[in-house]
């Protein structure tokens, strides 16, 4: 079944177009067309509390752009969400009657609780993990870490922590000390046996490593990359590890904010099956489609 998602986030808007089949109760998502558009909506809600008219314009172009891209692949399944950015936007409600006017498309401001949520139905695709393992996806406007015990979602939570906010500097010290006291004592007690990281950096970070699909990044690996990141200017970033100049600036932040986790944790590495939102809403929709 092919099926689309639309998903805009904090730093960049993505429009995702994958087949899911489901053979003896296993489900497979095999990707066909992929286009991300480094908007960077949370610069402007995290700095004034609301999306400047520039930036409306872009993400109105944006989204006719991925109605395009999913009219020429005949999509006409699909589901478009927001995250964090349009959360804390005064003005989303205005600019979501926009979306609906102008382009025809209802965009779903989703909850951290939800968008937790959607990141671990990825999990579906991996039917072999069992166990206790620990779940965390960076964004540019907030951080979800989901618990699992014998493949189960136990806990999660959403934290006002992500790389967009972060170079702002509107990550407040309240929250990372939130976040602190509810890993010691909500996740700790557990002693996750592996740690699973999602999301455009730290899929970054693994390729820039050279490391194969199923081995793991080391703290020391992190730590050590985000020293070298920090001797470089954004453009040597660019040159020098092939990155994308809107994932430049933010993979430090990153980097500090798995590291601090993974420190917490007391382990020595985190996994990265590179998934996400998007691969998780596509299934959300499969799955409703088949009930």
């Amino acid at each position: 079944m092919k099926l689309g998602v639309i998903d805009v986030g904090s730093n960049a808007m993505r429009v995702l177009i994958a087949d899911i089949t489901q053979v003896n109760g296993r489900k497979n998502l095999a990707k066909i067309a992929y286009l991300r558009l480094p908007v960077r909506l949370g610069e402007d809600v995290f700095e004034v509390g609301r999306i400047s008219d520039e930036k409306v314009e872009k993400l109105i172009q944006g989204l006719h752009t991925f109605q395009a891209v999913l009219n020429f692949y005949n999509v006409s399944i699909y589901r478009a969400v927001a995250t964090s950015a349009m959360r804390d936007s005064e003005n989303a409600k205005k600019i979501l009657q926009r979306i609906k006017k102008e382009v025809k498309m209802n965009l779903e401001v989703i909850t951290g609780k939800e968008e937790a949520e959607f990141v671990y139905l990825n999990f579906e695709l991996m039917p072999q993990m069992v166990g206790d393992f620990l779940l965390i996806d960076v964004g540019g406007g907030s951080t979800e870490i989901t618990l699992f015990c014998q493949n189960e979602v136990h806990i999660a939570r959403s934290f006002q922590i992500g790389t967009v906010r972060y170079l702002k500097g509107k990550v407040e010290e309240s929250e990372i000390q939130d976040m602190k006291n509810w890993i010691q004592s909500e996740v700790l007690i557990h002693h996750p046996q592996k740690i699973f990281g999602t999301g455009g950096n730290i899929s970054s970070v693994h390729k820039i490593l050279d490391l194969h699909d199923m081995e793991s990044v080391k703290l020391r690996q992190m730590n050590q990359l985000k020293s070298d990141l920090l001797l470089l200017s954004i453009e040597e970033r660019i040159f020098k590890y092939k990155i994308k100049q809107d994932r430049a600036d933010v993979i430090v932040p990153a980097i500090e904010i798995y590291s601090s986790i993974i420190e917490q944790l007391g382990v020595e590495e985190i996994f990265v099956p590179k998934m996400g939102l998007s691969d998780g809403v596509l299934l959300d929709l499969y799955n409703q489609i088949k009930v």
